[in-house]
This record gives C-alpha cells, structure tokens and sequence, in this order.
C-alpha cells in the first residue's frame, strides 16, 4: 500500500514498514511501564506484550499504544538523505530533527549558542574536536529524545555538563570527564539541559592530539 502525494508521486505506507527487535523491546517497556502506573491490569498488559513480540509491522505497534500517554515507536522516514543543517551564524539558536535517521556535525563546523535536539531514535554524533565555538565559552545543547544515541566528542579544554539532562529509562556515560587531567584548564563549557527517554548519550575525549 501506498500513500499519493502531490503530482501523483506514491510513496510506501511507512507504518507497513517491518519493526526490529529494538521496537518490539521499546514497545514491551511503554507497556510495562503503563502498568507500574496503573493505566493497564494484568490482563491487559500480557495480551498487549503477546501482541507486540509477535508484531510485524509499525501498523501492528500502533493500538497497541491506545490509550496511554506515550506513542508507540514509529517508523523511521523511509526516503531522503541523512539528516543535515546549515550553517548558523555565531549567537543564534538552531534547531535539528531526527527521526531514525544518522546526524552527523564534524570538522570545521559552527557550534551554536543553543542547540536544541528533538529526536525519536537514530543517532547523532557531534564532534567538537575542530569545531568553531561561540565566545563567550559556553554553549547549551537542549535535548527532547526518544531512544536512540547521541555521541559528542570533545578535544582537551572543552567539558561537558550533564548535571541538568533529565532522563528516564536512559544510559549516561561521560568518560571524557575520567580521563581528564586533574587541573587542565577549561576553555568552554558545553551544557546539556532538557529530557532523555531511553536511548544512550555518552561523551568521549577526542583521539586527536
């Protein structure tokens, strides 16, 4: 089945698309969690698991998700490049979406003053090795994600900050902040605010010297 858009181009129905493993785990633990909640009793929450281990598509994730206040997982966009953004002048906020895509920054790119990540699985990998920074010597990343990972890399004088990152369900790994010289000094701070639900974020110190 297929969806026609404008000129009478079709495009695939992206909830005929097939689920991996990883969506019927997402899907099993949205209900899980709805029973801790209270939302589903126990026959509800064992007829729906049975439902979603045996789902083929994202077509078959989606009721399972009625009535709870999270949305069941959702098909990657089938088509298109991978996910980019242009260059912003110094000062300004910009915003990335990714929904099931790859997201890359690196080389000699211009870091924002405020970065703000919307994302429902994929991955995004920002490297702030060669980076332009914004004076000042700070920078926010604000994130709202779902699943998926989120890698940044930094070189030797930049620290991340993850104190105000809320998560829930998720995995944080800062081994950039370990392996750090005890006194270096810090040029620039990279803060990261917002929520994380599931998914992973993990920062590393960059291999160039």
């Amino acid at each position: 089945m297929s969806t026609d858009e404008a000129g009478g181009r079709s495009e695939p129905d992206p909830g005929l698309m097939r689920v991996s493993h990883a969506d019927r785990d997402r899907m099993v633990e949205i209900l899980r969690d709805a029973a801790a909640d209270g939302r589903l009793d126990t026959d509800e929450l064992e007829e729906r698991v049975e439902r979603a281990l045996t789902a083929r598509t994202f077509a078959d994730l989606e009721p399972l998700a009625e009535g709870l206040p999270v949305a069941a997982p959702a098909a990657p966009v089938p088509a298109g490049p991978a996910a980019t953004a242009p260059a912003v002048p110094d000062g300004e906020t910009q915003q990335w979406s990714v929904v099931g895509q790859r997201f890359r920054r690196e080389g000699a790119w211009q870091v924002p003053r405020t970065a703000e990540l919307t994302m429902f699985g994929g991955s995004v990998r920002l490297d702030y090795t060669l980076a332009r920074l914004p004076e000042g010597g700070q920078s926010t990343l604000r994130l709202t994600t779902t699943g998926g990972r989120v890698r940044l890399t930094v070189p030797p004088g930049v620290a991340v900050d993850l104190s105000e990152l809320v998560t829930t369900g998720g995995r944080v790994r800062d081994r950039a902040s370990r392996h750090a010289v005890p006194g270096s000094a810090v040029t620039h701070v990279v803060t990261v605010t917002g929520s994380m639900m599931g998914g992973r974020i993990r920062v590393e110190e960059s291999k160039a010297r």
